[in-house]
C-alpha cells in the first residue's frame, strides 16, 4: 500500500512537474509575443506574420532564448509562480518601454538602456500620463497575483525544486547567458543559426529589430569586443609611445604659430557624393559638378578612400570624427556607431579636441535621430548640441524629393555661424543625394544631353547638380564671412545606381573613391593630397590653419607619410603610391607605423585607456 502511494505521488509530481513546464512555456510564448506587439505598433496582424509567415525559425530560437530566462527565474526563485509572475512583470515593463521609445525616438530600446533603471526618478518624469497608468496598471497586476498567490498557495500546490536541481539548472542558464552575452564575438553559435535567416540592418536598429525579433535585435545590439589584444599592449608600451610621438609633435610645433586652431571648422559629408566622369564605361556627355571640380584645383583636394559603396556612411563618419579606422576592427564589427560606440560615456574625437580648445561644436542631419543611434553616438562624442529634422530651422525640398535639401541644410550652418560668438565646429551628414532615385524629380537631365538613357541614373545626376551649386553659393557666402572658416568636404560613398555590369568595368578601387577637398576662406593654397582617409583629415586642417598638434596627430601624420590611404584590402604604399591587398605589401616601416596605431585604437576603443590617461590626445603644455 505504502508503496502503491509513492507510486502515485511521484506520477503526481510528475505530471504536476510537466504542468509547470508546460506553463513556463506558455508564459515565454505570450511574453515573446507581447514583446512583438509593443514594438510594431500595436499591430497584432504584423505579430501574427511575423511568428507563423515570415521569420517562424529566429521566433523559434528567439523563444528558446527567453525560455532559458524562464528557467533561470525558475531555479533562482524556486517557485514557477514566482519565475511566471517575473517574467510578465519584467516583460511588460520592457513592452511597455519598448513602444514608449519607439513613440517617443521611433527606436527600440537596446541593451545600453537598461544602465538608465537606475534613473528611476527621472524615466518616470519622461513619461506621459497615459504610459504611467499603463505602469501602474502592470504593476497593480503584479501584486493582484502575489496576493493571489499567497492566499491560494496551500489550496493549489506546487513542485519545488529541489536545491541540487536549482544549483545545475541556475549554473546551466547562467553559462548559457554568459554565452550570449557574445553575441558579437566571431563565431558565437547563436549568432550563426540567427545568421541562417537573418538580414541584419546595422544602420537602422528600427528595421533591424523589425526584420529580426525584439529579442535578436537586443542582442545584436550588445557590446562586442572591437579588437584583440596586440601581443605588446601594456601601460609601459602606451606611454613609451607617448613619448616617441610627443617628441615628434615637438619637432612638427616648433614650425607653427597658432596654438589652437582660430578658425571656424566645417566638415560636410555629403550623401553619395561621387564624380561619375572617372568611371570606365559610362560615356557621361556633360559634367554634373563643374564648380566642385574647378574648386579642387585650387585648394587641398582628392580622393578619399571610402569604406563603403552603396551604402556604410556611419563608418565613414566614424573614421572622421575619431581619426580611427575601420581597417584594425575585429571582422565581426561592421558598425561601431550600433556595436560599441553608443555605449561608451565618452570618447575622444575631433569634437572633445575642439571643443577643449574653446569651440562651440554643433551636428547636423537632416533626417531623424535613430539612424545608426546617432543621438546616442554623438553625445559620447561629444557635441554640444545636435541638429535634426524636427530642431532644424531650414527644411525645404527639392521638387519631389522626399529628402532635406543641401541648399536647406548649407543655409543651418549659415544661420549657426552667425548666432554664434564663439568659434565653431559644424558637423553635417546631408541627405539630398539619397537612394532611393527613381522619380526623384520632375525635371531632369535629358538622355541627349547626359548620354545616359537609365532615367534612375539621371535623377542621381540631377541630385549631384543641385549639390554642386548649392555647394558653390555655400562657399560664395562663407567668402564674404569675416570669420576665417574651414570646410572639409567629402562624399561618403558611391552610390550602387550604376549596376554591377558598370561595377565591373571598374577597378575596386575606382569605386571606393570620391571627391574631397578642404577650402579656406582665408587662404588659397593648393596641395594634392591623392587618395586619403578620413583619419587625416583634422591633422590636414591644422596644417592649413598653422596649429600644433597633439602627439596622436603627430602619429597619423608620420602614419599619412607612409601610408597615405587604407581599408581593409585596399591600401596605398606611400613609398610606391600604388594599391597593395594586405599590409604585408607595405614596407617595414609603414607596418611598424601601423603597428602602433593599432596600439593606440585597441587601448582607446577596447583597452584600459592608458593613452588617454597620459595625455596622447591632449595638447602638450
Amino acid at each position: 500500500m505504502m508503496k502503491e502511494n509513492q507510486e502515485l505521488q511521484c506520477k503526481s509530481r510528475g505530471r504536476l512537474l510537466l504542468l509547470h513546464c508546460f506553463s513556463l512555456l506558455a508564459t515565454v510564448f505570450l511574453v515573446h509575443l507581447y514583446l512583438q506587439w509593443t514594438q510594431n505598433d500595436l499591430d497584432a496582424g504584423l505579430v501574427v506574420n511575423f511568428v507563423f509567415a515570415w521569420h517562424t525559425e529566429k521566433f523559434l530560437i528567439s523563444t528558446g532564448v527567453l525560455l532559458t530566462l524562464g528557467l533561470w527565474l525558475w531555479a533562482l526563485v524556486g517557485n514557477i509562480r514566482w519565475a511566471n509572475a517575473l517574467l510578465v512583470l519584467s516583460g511588460g515593463i520592457l513592452g511597455l518601454a519598448t513602444y514608449e521609445k519607439m513613440l517617443q525616438r521611433n527606436e527600440p530600446v537596446y541593451p545600453s538602456d537598461l544602465k538608465m533603471l537606475t534613473e528611476a526618478t527621472f524615466l518616470l518624469e519622461m513619461l506621459d500620463g497615459r504610459t504611467l497608468a499603463a505602469l501602474g496598471f502592470v504593476f497593480l497586476l503584479f501584486l493582484a497575483f502575489v496576493l493571489f498567490s499567497l492566499r491560494h498557495a496551500k489550496a493549489n500546490k506546487t513542485v519545488k525544486l529541489g536545491w541540487k536541481s536549482r544549483v545545475l539548472i541556475l549554473i546551466t542558464t547562467s553559462m548559457a547567458f554568459s554565452y550570449a552575452g557574445q553575441f558579437q564575438q566571431e563565431g558565437n553559435l547563436l549568432k550563426k543559426a540567427y545568421d541562417r535567416t537573418a538580414y541584419w540592418i546595422p544602420y537602422s536598429q528600427q528595421m533591424n529589430y523589425y526584420n529580426t525579433g525584439f529579442v535578436a535585435g537586443f542582442l545584436y545590439n550588445l557590446s562586442a569586443e572591437p579588437m584583440a589584444t596586440p601581443d605588446d599592449y601594456s601601460q609601459e608600451k602606451i606611454d613609451e609611445l607617448k613619448v616617441t610621438y610627443q617628441q615628434l609633435a615637438d619637432e612638427i610645433n616648433a614650425e607653427r604659430t597658432a596654438v589652437l586652431p582660430e578658425t571656424n571648422v566645417i566638415y560636410i559629408m555629403n550623401e553619395s557624393f561621387a564624380d561619375p566622369l572617372e568611371l570606365d564605361g559610362l560615356d557621361l556627355q556633360s559634367d554634373p559638378i563643374p564648380f566642385t571640380r574647378a574648386l579642387m584645383g585650387t585648394s587641398y583636394s582628392g580622393e578619399l578612400l571610402s569604406q563603403g559603396y552603396g551604402g556604410g556612411t556611419a563608418n565613414i563618419e566614424f573614421e572622421a570624427l575619431t581619426g580611427f579606422s575601420m581597417e584594425p576592427f575585429a571582422a565581426n564589427i561592421t558598425t561601431p556607431y550600433t556595436q560599441f560606440l553608443s555605449s561608451q560615456d565618452d570618447f575622444p574625437s575631433v569634437v572633445s579636441r575642439l571643443e577643449e580648445a574653446g569651440f562651440r561644436t554643433t551636428a547636423i542631419h537632416p533626417y531623424n535621430t535613430t539612424m545608426y543611434k546617432r543621438l546616442e553616438n554623438y553625445e559620447t562624442l561629444g557635441f554640444d548640441a545636435f541638429l535634426y529634422e524636427d530642431t532644424m530651422t531650414h527644411t525645404d525640398k527639392l521638387d519631389t524629393n522626399p529628402y532635406i535639401s543641401d541648399a536647406a541644410a548649407y543655409a543651418e550652418i549659415v544661420a549657426i555661424l552667425k548666432a554664434s560668438e564663439e568659434k565653431d565646429f559644424i558637423h553635417l551628414v546631408t541627405m539630398q543625394n539619397h537612394t532611393p532615385y527613381q522619380n526623384k524629380y520632375s525635371v531632369i537631365p535629358s538622355a541627349a544631353e547626359t548620354g545616359i538613357a537609365s532615367q534612375t541614373i539621371r535623377n542621381y545626376l540631377q541630385d549631384l547638380q543641385y549639390s554642386d551649386q548649392a555647394l558653390a553659393e555655400l562657399l560664395a557666402a562663407l567668402q564674404e564671412w569675416d570669420e576665417p572658416t574651414v570646410v572639409v568636404f567629402w562624399g561618403d560613398h558611391w552610390p550602387s545606381v550604376f549596376g554591377e555590369d558598370l561595377y565591373a568595368l571598374n577597378t575596386i578601387q575606382n569605386m571606393h573613391e570620391t571627391p574631397m577637398f578642404i577650402y579656406s576662406n582665408t587662404v588659397e593654397v593648393q596641395k594634392d593630397l591623392g587618395v586619403t582617409s578620413p583619419i587625416y583629415f583634422l591633422p590636414e586642417v591644422l596644417e592649413l590653419s598653422g596649429s600644433r598638434v597633439t602627439a596622436f596627430e603627430a602619429l597619423l601624420m608620420a602614419l599619412q607619410e607612409k601610408v597615405p590611404a587604407f581599408e581593409k584590402t585596399l591600401y596605398v604604399n606611400g613609398d610606391t603610391g600604388g594599391y597593395v591587398s594586405s599590409r604585408e605589401g607595405l614596407s617595414e616601416q609603414a607596418r611598424s607605423l601601423l603597428a602602433d596605431y593599432d596600439l593606440i585604437q585597441y587601448d582607446t576603443t577596447t583597452g584600459d585607456r592608458y593613452a588617454e590617461s597620459n595625455g596622447f590626445f591632449q595638447m602638450n603644455d
